[in-house]
């Protein structure tokens, strides 16, 4: 029971900021620290003590203080005071720091092909297996554009590469993909290792 329970008791971790938080000028004392604050923002927006703030780390009240104010400097954190019951309390909102992030989500997303570069890539595709493409296969290439984000240029030349190997199979046009990366499908000079499907091994075409 307590097992499963060290196992699984995690704190949610933005991904995006996971993997950017540098480009925002974040260091790790303040991944700490905002991550803390989402923690504890799905409960409450009232700013904690900062005690409570620097409790298990290494950073003390003052290094708190400081990164909360450098989150405020740097347009990521809004905290304000109210008067709530009689009482001034300070509540803290993140919504400048989600901003930012959908902005770089954005500008990191690749760019999407022209219609007519992927209507001229299905056209080169039929062409070259001299028959129109099945639906399954219409929707396998269409995944690798929209979920995969392999580019035209990409399919089109690992496609060619497959070809060379007198392979139709975009089973095995999707290993090239997976081989060569996502921008470029590079030609490799080496021979493609071609499957036995009946054997359950790789060998060289011959």
């Amino acid at each position: 029971m307590i097992d499963d329970y060290i196992r699984y008791v995690n704190v949610p971790v933005n991904k995006i900021l996971l993997d950017h938080y540098a480009t925002l000028d974040i260091d790790e004392r303040a991944m700490v620290v905002i991550i803390r604050l989402m923690d504890i923002h799905q409960q409450s927006s009232q700013l904690p003590e900062f005690t409570s703030l620097s409790k298990g780390t290494t950073m003390s009240e003052g290094d708190i203080s400081k990164v909360i104010q450098g989150l405020i400097q740097k347009g990521l954190l809004e905290v304000e005071t109210i008067k709530e019951t009689g009482k001034y309390i300070e509540r803290f909102n993140l919504e400048p720091l989600y901003s930012k992030l959908v902005q770089l989500f954005e500008s990191a997303e690749p760019a999407k092909p022209e219609p007519t570069e992927i209507r001229s890539l299905f056209e080169y595709v039929e062409g070259l297996y001299g028959r129109v493409i099945s639906p399954n296969e219409f929707e396998r290439i269409n995944s690798w554009l929209e979920d995969s984000k392999y580019s035209p240029e990409a399919i089109r030349n690992a496609i060619d590469l497959a070809y060379q190997n007198q392979i139709k199979s975009l089973q095995y046009v999707e290993r090239i993909l997976g081989q060569t990366g996502r921008e470029t499908a590079e030609v490799k000079e080496e021979r493609m290792p071609v499957r036995s499907w009946l054997e359950g091994e790789d060998v060289y075409d011959q």
